[in-house]
């Protein structure tokens, strides 16, 4: 629903009282253009401010109350990402100064004389601002149009940020108005898809385009497997069209106008703007629109959006998002295969989501490090320690070194295994020649471990006495993960977390010589008993190369049941299964 403000309302950039309803929320008359109770918390705001051409559009305003006023705005909404379009780069300079809590990117790809209202520099482009610190934004664009284009060129501009706590991609365009390339979509789709690598994305901006035309046709249909974007006022049915009514569709290629008639110049006809949010990763999408009064004609109207994180309860194990725990082995080529579970005790045939750099590594997966929803995978890599953030298809994005205690790993063996003190946040055991230690976990955008830890053992843990460590999850069900280990004997041995305090003796478990069994390894409840199972690798016998076998924990909870085969040949080259 279309808010309107007055250009005479605005004094010396303060901000003028206006009337309206925030599509599907509460209808009650808003009295002023901040956001009303209940607006989702994730919001955005896109503009085509038209900073150059002053026979057609642009302001009147000075540079101090231009920028007031749009700060209001920004103010008002409580935006998280400001993306703006047509802008010069005295404006943006003033903008930035104005919002000291805000990160900026610009890319600027021409000059124009008419900026020079705003300022010696010239340049005219996109601007995109996001609520956080510089240190945690990365920014990034690229021109859109094909080499050899002789107009304006069109770019995406990005940023990666924390926005509401989660680590998103951030981007705004402007594309071309010509039915060449599609409007340059498909371009988009691909850059945005490479730099996001599975981050929730947030795409605005004006697209010179109709929803219902071509052009757009490759933002809606997103690209398969790994982007798809729903459009922040689809669900909206007061801009559905006679045929999505017809088919009593509850979404639509449609939405509320946003740019002015060219020959009329008084009624706003066209759909030009656009903001879309990654369907997988949010939800209650809402938008409206605003006239800001800006322009010294009626041109771009201000596209004010909003969310909602998609909530997620994740599961111990599991990588791809289906509920069932899955296997991850390091092959001794250094490449990480991920094995899917399918929830009876079997693995689906294994994908590689590490192609190299994994030789000698520790690589285990249990707890979101990134407060996305997403069991994350963590690796210590010679004297390194990383997070790989999940994309939520069970492949891994751009890896970020473990906060406040990044190196000094090279002597130890580190395995994350979950929740092991029970306050909410995912942990990791590392274990030297001198006992093993609990680090506790802080989940955030640069997931970190404190500098303090915990003794849960002494000298018993040295890795001559007790070679492997796996996570089971919590065992005995008190919220706590547990251990198990498997001593130099074949002595398989549990231990029940205390929480952040000295482990308690253990129990026996049973027996699986090393000889006969060169690793162990367990994915939590593989076959959905709710108890924790056992995997053992089989040594190689005449010319064969290994096996994999499944063991289901027993119901008493101190053993295994029989061994069944879940993977035959091709494990002897395998150095963990976690």
């Amino acid at each position: 629903m279309k808010r309107r403000e007055g250009l005479a309302a605005w004094m010396a950039g303060g901000l003028v009282a206006v009337t309206g309803v925030f599509a599907a929320l509460p209808v009650t008359p808003a009295v002023s253009a901040v956001a009303p109770p209940g607006t989702p918390p994730v919001r955005t705001i896109s503009y085509n401010v038209c900073g150059a051409y002053a026979e057609k559009c642009r302001s009147e305003m000075s540079l101090t109350a231009w920028t007031d006023g749009l700060r209001g705005h920004v103010s008002d909404w409580d935006a998280d990402v400001v993306m703006l379009q047509e802008v010069c780069k005295g404006q943006y300079d003033g903008l930035r100064q104005a919002l000291p809590g805000y990160t900026g990117v610009w890319t600027g790809t021409q000059t124009a004389d008419g900026c020079g209202k705003w300022g010696d520099d010239k340049s005219f482009g996109q601007a995109l601002l996001v609520r956080a610190p510089q240190s945690e934004v990365s920014g990034m664009s690229t021109e859109l149009t094909p080499p050899g284009f002789t107009g304006e060129k069109r770019s995406v501009v990005c940023a990666k940020a924390p926005v509401d706590g989660r680590a998103v991609l951030a981007c705004g365009t402007h594309l071309r108005r010509d039915d060449a390339a599609q409007n340059d979509t498909p371009a988009l789709m691909a850059r945005i898809e490479a730099w996001a690598n599975g981050l929730p994305v947030v795409l605005a901006g004006d697209f010179n385009a109709r929803p219902a035309y071509a052009h757009m046709d490759p933002v809606y249909a997103g690209r398969p497997g790994t982007l798809s974007l729903a459009e922040a006022d689809g669900t909206d049915p007061q801009y559905f069209t006679a045929a999505c009514k017809a088919a009593g569709a509850t979404e639509c290629r449609t939405g509320e106008p946003t740019l002015v008639d060219n020959e009329t110049g008084t009624k706003y006809v066209s759909k030009f703007d656009f903001t879309f949010f990654s369907r997988q990763d949010f939800r209650d999408l809402r938008s409206e629109t605003l006239e800001t009064g800006f322009t010294k004609v009626k041109d771009h109207l201000m596209v004010r959006s909003a969310a909602s994180f998609q909530t997620r309860t994740p599961v111990d194990g599991d990588l791809t998002g289906d509920g069932v725990p899955d296997l991850l082995a390091v092959q001794d080529d250094g490449s990480v295969r991920l094995y899917p579970g399918l929830g009876n005790g079997r693995f689906a045939p294994h994908r590689v989501i590490g192609t190299s750099g994994f030789a000698g590594a520790d690589v285990s997966h249990r707890g979101d490090w990134t407060g996305d929803g997403r069991e994350d995978v963590v690796a210590r890599i010679g004297d390194e320690l990383w997070v790989y953030p999940n994309t939520g298809l069970g492949s891994l994005g751009e890896r970020i070194p473990m906060g406040e205690r990044p190196k000094g790993w090279a002597h130890a063996t580190v395995l994350a295994v979950g929740d092991v003190d029970a306050d909410g946040q995912p942990d990791l055991v590392g274990r030297s020649v001198n006992g093993l230690y609990l680090h506790r976990g802080t989940v955030g955008t640069n997931p970190a471990l404190p500098r303090e830890v915990v003794v849960l053992g002494g000298p018993e843990w040295k890795p001559a006495d007790l070679p492997e460590i796996l996570a089971p999850g919590d065992v005995d069900r008190d919220g706590r993960a547990d251990l198990w280990a498997r001593a130099a004997d074949g002595q398989l041995r549990q231990y029940l977390s205390r929480g952040a305090q000295v482990l308690p003796a253990p129990t026996a478990l049973g027996s699986a010589p090393r000889d006969a069994h060169p690793l162990a390894g367990t994915v939590g409840d593989a076959n959905g008993d709710r108890r924790a199972d056992l995997l053992l690798t089989t040594a190689p016998q005449g010319d064969g190369t290994g096996n994999l076998t499944f063991l289901p924990g027993d119901a008493t909870g101190t053993g295994f049941g029989p061994a069944a085969t879940i993977g035959e040949g091709g494990w002897r080259w395998i150095h963990s299964v976690r």
